[in-house]
């Protein structure tokens, strides 16, 4: 339980940071009217979760059956 406790305050408090963060940049760029990238596009996502969903797309569209569920 306290490796579930620590890990979720740890996951708050890492949320709350970027939502500063993200705030920051939108205010300093709102005021020197200058483009600053946000968090989400300094550090990109995991490539194993995009490629996932790639790998589940291509099975879907290539499958030979019509639909796993036939009323």
């Amino acid at each position: 339980m306290g490796r579930r406790l620590l890990s979720a305050l740890l996951s708050l408090v890492i949320t709350c940071l970027k939502f500063a963060v993200n705030m920051l940049t939108i205010g300093i760029s709102f005021l020197t009217s200058k483009n600053l990238p946000l968090v989400e596009e300094l550090f990109p996502q995991s490539d194993e979760k995009t490629e996932a969903i790639e790998r589940q797309k291509y099975v879907v569209e290539h499958s030979p059956y019509d639909s796993p569920i036939k009323y």
